[in-house]
């Protein structure tokens, strides 16, 4: 009676040892931060502790004399509430006092300097950005002066486009209103002429002049005149040459014309962060996937340093919610550097230590009602563990990433509009267009394939028992009926099924995941489907099979009961 007790006591010690050795191993794992489906804000402060910040980029401006840059950058670090904004625009200040001419273009250029020398600032237009140094009369003169002379097979085509007068939404240089269309390709002239162009930018450039000027049809660089027009009425000299500096291709133009008009607010922040990266593109393509929210974690990034904003444009992930408890542990510290620095290993520790330790719980917790459950076999036990813990995982999994169940609040920019009204250039209309797919989101591949795998492990634990039944040793109609018994199992394909559609439903309903019919009805279906191979390919043959070999001992039964 002693040795039992013992026995009793030492079993639930030992299941509440792996109890709590699994619950501290799943607490691990939730710890370690991990880039999967977004960007803790932990990681992303780390990659940018160690970095400039965008204030130091603009004194770096300031000391280089690009006042148009350091605007910029002191405007983006404003945005992102960081210090020390005040004391570098005074030193900013000081400097366009002495350099008024310099301060209206925002940097010195050679050519410009060679147009429009003898230029008296007065004669300057009063309009914003480059216009102001292109649209009057002498500085137009001056800057057609200096590109007629260009040697320059490109500025020269660029200058031959003036005479076309297929124009639909400018007006022609020719007429009355083509001073704006005249400015805007003075000024590319003379980003050309100072090779200021991206060598692939360039290329794309020529072969739409070549084509433009063979055929007559001016459209296809109608559109890139428009946004080379509008950036440069938002932008002064120094920044739009800057800017241009950087561009890989037209369709970037677009893309950074369409963000600076719809986020007008934080354009200098879309501005820098295009400056920051290798290729303003990437951060359109930021911006394209998950649109205003892209540009308030842009606004995060910028605050933390450099290095956070080139991480979360080259990862393409959402920034996570904000937790609201920006103090770590010195454990949680070095899991965020160790994150940082080896993102693949971190993920399959954390995901490991998900799996151990959920295997781990569950097999302790068997433990406090082992007297009262059937003895199986070590496979099917472990097979039955497998599957919870399988389950258990994928549950932590979407929980501790915010936006693995569905990015459906996120709505990205379409970067499609039109301008219907002739040579206007202050606003846009925004057409915004779905395109048709036959592809599936990853979060509703994601269900599918874990009620699919539910399925699966399910029929392992029916097949495990029917081997159990069949390799026990029984009479025949004992078999029958131990199979019998087990058909709640059997059936346990559907239960496991429809729990996973109303669960699905209830969370739709909720909001906490997005709305998808797919990944729901599929467990009802695989549930169903299950069941029906179980039944009709596992149980009924096996029945018949022990039905025909107990024939003679129903038979026998049937005579005792008629003799009786």
């Amino acid at each position: 009676m002693a040795s039992l007790k013992n026995n009793n006591r030492s079993r639930i010690v030992r299941s509440l040892v792996l109890v709590i050795f699994g619950v501290v191993l799943v607490g691990f794992g939730w710890l370690i931060p991990s880039r999967f489906k977004s960007i803790p804000r932990a990681i992303l402060h780390e990659a940018g502790a160690r970095s400039v910040s965008i204030i130091d980029l603009a004194k770096m401006a300031v000391e280089e004399e690009e006042a148009g840059l350091a605007r910029m950058y002191l405007e983006a670090g404003r945005i992102s509430g960081l210090d020390g904004v005040e004391e570098i625009e005074t030193e900013l200040s000081k400097w366009e006092g002495l350099n008024p001419t310099l301060s209206h273009w925002g940097a010195w250029d050679p050519f410009l300097e060679a147009a429009l020398d003898g230029v008296a600032f007065a004669d300057y237009s009063d309009q914003p950005g480059v216009l102001g140094i292109a649209l009057s009369k002498p500085c137009r003169d001056a800057l057609r002066g200096l590109l007629e002379n260009s040697r320059d097979p490109m500025v020269r085509d660029l200058l031959r486009t003036r005479n076309l007068t297929t124009y639909k939404r400018l007006f022609p240089v020719q007429s009355v209103s083509g001073r704006p269309l005249e400015a805007t390709l003075l000024t590319l002239g003379l980003l050309v002429q100072g090779d200021r162009l991206k060598p692939s930018l360039k290329r794309e450039l020529r072969n739409r002049f070549e084509n433009v000027l063979a055929s007559g049809d001016v459209a296809s660089l109608e559109d890139f005149y428009l946004d080379a027009l509008s950036l440069a009425r938002s932008f002064d000299w120094g920044q739009y040459e800057a800017l241009f500096g950087r561009i890989e291709g037209l369709n970037t133009v677009k893309e950074l014309r369409y963000s600076f008009h719809r986020r007008a607010d934080v354009a200098p922040l879309i501005y820098a962060s295009a400056m920051i990266v290798d290729d303003p593109a990437h951060v359109m393509e930021f911006l394209g996937l998950f649109g205003d929210d892209g540009v308030e974690a842009l606004r995060v990034a910028a605050g933390y340093g450099v290095d956070s904003v080139k991480m979360l444009v080259r990862e393409q992930l959402p920034l996570e919610p904000d937790s609201g408890s920006p103090e770590v542990s010195s454990l949680e510290a070095y899991l965020v550097g160790y994150s940082l620095q080896n993102p693949k290993s971190s993920l399959a520790i954390k995901y490991l230590a998900y799996f151990v330790g959920a295997f781990l719980a569950f097999w302790g917790m068997g433990g406090f009602n082992r007297p009262y459950r059937e003895s199986n076999p070590v496979l099917l036990a472990n097979v039955q563990r497998l599957f919870v813990s399988l389950a258990s995982v994928i549950v932590l999994v979407i929980l501790s990433e915010p936006y693995l169940a569905g990015n459906g609040e996120i709505q990205g920019y379409s970067f499609k509009f039109v301008m219907p009204v002739l040579a206007q250039v202050d606003g846009e209309t925004v057409i915004l267009e779905t395109e048709p797919t036959a592809s599936m989101e990853p979060a509703t591949l994601l269900s599918v394939s874990f009620f699919f795998t539910l399925q699966i492990l399910v029929f392992m634990i029916c097949l495990l028992k029917v081997r159990q039944i069949d390799r026990g040793d029984y009479e025949n109609l004992i078999k029958l009926k131990l199979m019998e018994n087990e058909e709640n199992l059997f059936d346990s394909g559907l239960y496991v099924g429809i729990a996973g559609t109303c669960i699905s439903l209830v969370l739709q309903v909720l909001g906490l995941i997005e709305a998808n019919l797919i990944a729901a009805y599929s467990s009802n279906l695989f549930g169903i489907l299950g069941v029906a191979i179980v039944k009709i390919q596992l149980v009924r043959p096996f029945k018949n099979k022990l039905i025909l070999l107990s024939q003679d001992e129903l038979a026998a039964l049937s005579s005792k009961v008629k003799s009786a």
